[in-house]
């Protein structure tokens, strides 16, 4: 009589791997949207060519302010005025508290947007608070 022998097939748990997929189709769902809507940032400008600053690594722009070729000024794929601009960028002054080195906001501005429509920009940003603005620029082929 063997009492305390149990076969070991008895005590394995079936591996269930629907949870593992479920999660899997989720991360991919999200790195294709977080994918699209980064595009949204990204207007389709002809930047200056300049030689500029060569940087390895990138570094993180949490405010992209797009200068159209009219003169208008893009934030997000939506269209703002300087008034708004000057809003958005107190409330990043603010929210960033004393570590004002890590706002740098990036300013992308078409060659063919009028110089006006970027020293307004350039003024508005520096009036709210933010120290340093960085500006796009295509490589020089």
């Amino acid at each position: 009589m063997n009492v305390g022998v149990r076969k070991s097939r008895e005590r394995q748990l079936p591996l269930d791997m629907t949870p593992m997929i479920d999660i899997v189709f989720q991360l991919l769902i999200f790195f294709l949207v977080t994918a699209q809507l980064s595009q949204y940032s990204r207007a389709e400008l002809d930047l200056p060519q300049e030689a500029g600053e060569q940087v390895d690594e990138a570094v993180e722009a949490g405010l992209i302010v797009n200068v159209l070729p009219g003169g208008a000024i893009e934030i997000a794929a939506a269209v703002v005025s300087l008034e708004d601009l000057d809003r958005i960028c107190r409330e990043l002054v603010r929210e960033s508290g004393t570590d004002l080195t890590r706002l740098r906001p990036l300013v992308r501005a078409d060659r063919q947007a009028p110089t006006s429509a970027l020293n307004g920009v350039l003024s508005t940003m520096q009036k709210a608070g933010i120290p340093s603005v960085r500006i796009a620029t295509a490589p020089r082929r």
